[in-house]
C-alpha cells in the first residue's frame, strides 16, 4: 500500500530545517581602551590627545605627559606616544617623543603621516607658553620626525625662525607675537603639500580672541612658511581639511561658545569666506577634530567628513562623532561616544576601515584618563551606511 504521509512528513522536515531569513548584521558597538591615566609611567596627569594612521597601518596616540600639574606651558611636560599595529586592538608601552629639561617643557602635539616619504611629523609647542609669549622671546614651534613607523623620534628641531619672531623674514609674521598648532591633527593635501592651523596673537592687542593663521610646507615639511592671510580674527584651536573641489576648510574653536566655527578658502589660503557657525554642531570652546573619511575619486560611494566635538553648547561633555556628507555644509548624523564629562578629541581612519577615537574623559581628581574608541560608520548611523 502506498504511503501518502511519507512525503508530506518529508516536506515538513525540509522546511523546519531551512535556514531562517538572512538578516543584516548589527554594527559592532564601540570598543574602548584607556591608554593613559593617572599614575601610568608616574605622571599625575594626561592631557591633548594626537591621532595618526601611518602609512604601515600603525596607529599611534600621543598625549602630554604633565607630569606634576594639569597646567599648559610653561610646565614640565613631556610628549609621549603609544602604538598599536592591529587596529587599535592592543597596545604597545609609552615611548618619548620629546622628554622636558628643568628649562622647557613641549606639549600640543599635532600629527601628520607625509605619504610621499612614509614619515610621521609631530609638531609641538616649548617654552614660555603662549599667553608669556613676545615677539622678542616667543613660544616655540617644534618638530620631531619618526621614518621607523613611529618607534623613535628626531630631537626637536626648533621652526620658529620659519614662522615667526626673531630671525623670520616674513612680512606677514610681523605683528605675531605668539602662536602654537592646534592640536591634535596636521594635513597633508592631495598634491602633497602639508599644513597646519595655528592659533595666534598679535603685539599690543587684548587676547583671547586669537587669529588664525595656516602654515604650509612644499617640501615634506623641512621648510614652512606662514600664510599672509588669517582664516580668522576670532578663534582658538582649529582643524583642516581638504574638499573634493580642492578648496580648504577650516572648523574654528569658537572662543564665545555656542556653535563651532568655519570658514573656506577657494585660492589655497589666500583669501578666506567670512567665519560663519555650524548651528549643527555644538561648541563649548574646546578642541575637536575633522577628518575626511571617503572620497568619490578615490573610489568610495560617497563623500563623507566626520567631526569629533563636545556636543554641549556650554561644557565640555558629551564628546560625539558626527558626519557630512555635503562637504561640510551640513552635519546630519551625530552620535555620542562619552555623555559625560570629556573634553579635546582627535580622529583618524584605521587601515581596516573603522574610526579611532582618541578623547579626553573626567577622571575624578585625576583630571582626564585618554581613552581610544573604535567605532565604525554603520555604527553611527544605525546601519544605514556602510562606508563603503
Amino acid at each position: 500500500m502506498k504511503n501518502t504521509l511519507l512525503p508530506g512528513l518529508f516536506a515538513l522536515l525540509g522546511l523546519c530545517a531551512a535556514p531562517p531569513a538572512t538578516r543584516a548584521a548589527e554594527p559592532p558597538a564601540p570598543e574602548h581602551t584607556v591608554l593613559f591615566r593617572s599614575g601610568d609611567a608616574g605622571s599625575k596627569y594626561y592631557r591633548i590627545p594626537a591621532l595618526a594612521t601611518t602609512a604601515e597601518g600603525t596607529v599611534l596616540a600621543v598625549a602630554d605627559r604633565r607630569n606634576d600639574s594639569q597646567g599648559d606651558l610653561p610646565n614640565l611636560i613631556d610628549l609621549v606616544v603609544r602604538r598599536s599595529t592591529d587596529n587599535g586592538r592592543t597596545w604597545g608601552p609609552q615611548i618619548v617623543i620629546a622628554q622636558h629639561t628643568p628649562h622647557t617643557g613641549y606639549g600640543d602635539a599635532a600629527l601628520v603621516v607625509d605619504r610621499t616619504s612614509g614619515d610621521i611629523l609631530c609638531i609641538y609647542a616649548s617654552g614660555c607658553g603662549l599667553w608669556a609669549s613676545t615677539a622678542e622671546r616667543p613660544l616655540d614651534i617644534n618638530i620631531s620626525r619618526s621614518s621607523d613607523d613611529g618607534l623613535t623620534w628626531s630631537a626637536p628641531e626648533c621652526i620658529t625662525p620659519q614662522i615667526y619672531g626673531p630671525g623670520c623674514d616674513n612680512p606677514a609674521a610681523a605683528p605675531v607675537s605668539g602662536m602654537f598648532a592646534g592640536s591634535g591633527r596636521a594635513l597633508q593635501l592631495r598634491d602633497g603639500t602639508l599644513l597646519f592651523a595655528v592659533a595666534a596673537h598679535h603685539t599690543g592687542e587684548k587676547w583671547p580672541p586669537l587669529y588664525n593663521y595656516v602654515c604650509q610646507s612644499d617640501d615634506g615639511g623641512r621648510t614652512w612658511r606662514l600664510l599672509p592671510t588669517p582664516a580668522s580674527d576670532c578663534g582658538d584651536e582649529s582643524k583642516l581639511a581638504e574638499l573634493a573641489d580642492d578648496s580648504w576648510l577650516i572648523s574654528i574653536r569658537n572662543p564665545d561658545r555656542g556653535y563651532r566655527r568655519y570658514a573656506i578658502s577657494h585660492d589655497r589660503g589666500k583669501t578666506w569666506s567670512e567665519a560663519a557657525e555650524w548651528r549643527d554642531l555644538p561648541d563649548p570652546a574646546c578642541n575637536g577634530d575633522l577628518l575626511r573619511y571617503s572620497l568619490q575619486e578615490e573610489g568610495a560611494t560617497r563623500n563623507r567628513l566626520l567631526h569629533s566635538i563636545p556636543a554641549d553648547t556650554a561644557q565640555r561633555r558629551n564628546v560625539s562623532v558626527a558626519l557630512s556628507y555635503d562637504e561640510g555644509r551640513t552635519w546630519p548624523v551625530r552620535k555620542s561616544v562619552w555623555e559625560d564629562y570629556s573634553g579635546y578629541s582627535a580622529l583618524t581612519r584605521l587601515a581596516d576601515g573603522a574610526i579611532g577615537l582618541l578623547s579626553e574623559v573626567a577622571d575624578g581628581e585625576n583630571g582626564y584618563k585618554i581613552c581610544f574608541t573604535r567605532l565604525t560608520i554603520g555604527w553611527l548611523t544605525d546601519g544605514a551606511d556602510d562606508g563603503r
